[in-house]
């Protein structure tokens, strides 16, 4: 019988599927959960996931839980179980290391916050930053992006590695029925949490020069920004925006599918999850250049070049226009890139990470 090894796993975000980080905890739990009884038999390995309250459980009976309250979040360091390998699973966790864990791992999405914050807010969020890095011993990354990014600004010593999220695709069953949102027949789609980075008042100002076209926006607009971005549709008097709040994740898919194109020109990205969504149902995107996009959009997506609002209306229309000159060849080969974003694939890496370093602890 192979001894036993213990894993602990960070996952306190799985309650908000609306943010990247809540999308990802969630995806990775499920499916190391799926491979926890096969993991434990070949490989003597025990995952502990650590989840807020309410979720015990959640991953099924194959894996432990420890469950937690967010008040009492950042003691976790000092959980008295020995584990040999403690993953903290975003840059931000209340959570930054397990004193008692033989090896600690950290993924980093982004550091945004170099770009965000302003001048007297950066410092604070820095030497954050510098002190997970002191105490962690390894790195993943989820772009080249962010681990060039990383490099430039701090330096770390740790080994470290790159593995991309997965995307969940979309599937014909999952599909939900958007006849009560009130949609046009035909629209452009934005989703995201609705924050500054993500530009949305740029595509807004945008369909002022696309009066052919109609915009679906999805997020948050009880946020400031979205309050803001309201008024400026009620203010120009833009027919052609369409805002939604939150959907599920079926209602998500739907618009994926029947949207003819999706618009995020972000500022800044780690990794720039929807539009490789959207491109997995074969849909045309329009991207920023900056950060992650062009890693991840890749030869297939359409980028905005000059990120003003007469710019990018022309660069829309003229994407539109080749989609629509071999749509089946086009989206075929959309698909075909967004393919290699899968959530298999990237749980097949950390589980061949965990191992690596295991046997390097051990060894």
């Amino acid at each position: 019988m192979k001894p036993q090894r213990k894993i602990a796993v960070e996952l306190l975000e799985i309650g908000n599927r609306n943010v990247g980080f809540g999308e990802f905890t969630y995806q990775l739990g499920a499916h190391l959960a799926a491979r926890a009884a096969a993991l434990r038999r070949e490989h003597g390995i025990r995952f502990y996931f650590i989840v807020p309250r309410g979720f015990k459980g959640c991953f099924g009976p194959d894996v432990s839980y420890i469950q937690t309250f967010r008040p009492i979040r950042k003691l976790l360091r000092f959980y008295p179980g020995r584990m040999d390998l403690f993953h903290v699973t975003h840059q931000f966790s209340r959570i930054k290391y397990m004193f008692f864990a033989r090896r600690n791992l950290l993924t980093v999405h982004d550091i945004n916050f170099v770009y965000e914050k302003s001048a007297c807010k950066q410092p604070r969020y820095v030497r954050a930053f510098r002190s997970r890095l002191a105490h962690v011993d390894d790195l993943v990354y989820i772009s080249q992006f962010a681990r060039a990014d990383v490099g430039k600004h701090f330096a770390p010593e740790q080994p470290d590695r790159v593995i991309y999220n997965g995307v969940a695709g979309c599937t014909r069953a999952a599909v939900a029925d958007l006849s009560s949102f009130g949609l046009p027949e035909h629209f452009l789609l934005h989703l995201s949490s609705l924050q500054p980075k993500k530009n949305v008042h740029l595509l807004v100002e945008m369909m002022a020069s696309l009066p052919e076209e109609n915009l679906v926006i999805v997020g948050n607009w009880n946020s400031a920004y979205g309050r803001r971005l309201r008024e400026r549709i009620d203010r120009e008097g833009l027919k052609n925006v369409f805002p939604l709040d939150h959907v599920t994740d079926a209602e998500k898919f739907a618009l994926y599918e029947r949207c003819k194109g999706f618009c995020f020109p972000s500022l800044c990205e780690g990794f720039g999850l929807p539009p490789v969504e959207a491109m997995k149902a074969g849909k045309p995107v329009f991207l920023s250049t900056l950060t992650s996009l062009p890693e991840v959009g890749g030869d297939c997506a359409c980028y905005y070049s000059e990120l003003t609002p007469a710019a990018m209306a022309s660069a829309t229309r003229r994407g539109l226009e080749r989609f629509a000159a071999d749509p089946a060849g086009a989206s075929e080969r959309i698909k075909t890139w967004a393919g290699r974003f899968n959530w298999e694939r990237c749980v097949d890496e950390y589980v061949a990470c965990y191992l690596d370093l295991l046997d390097e602890t051990n060894g």
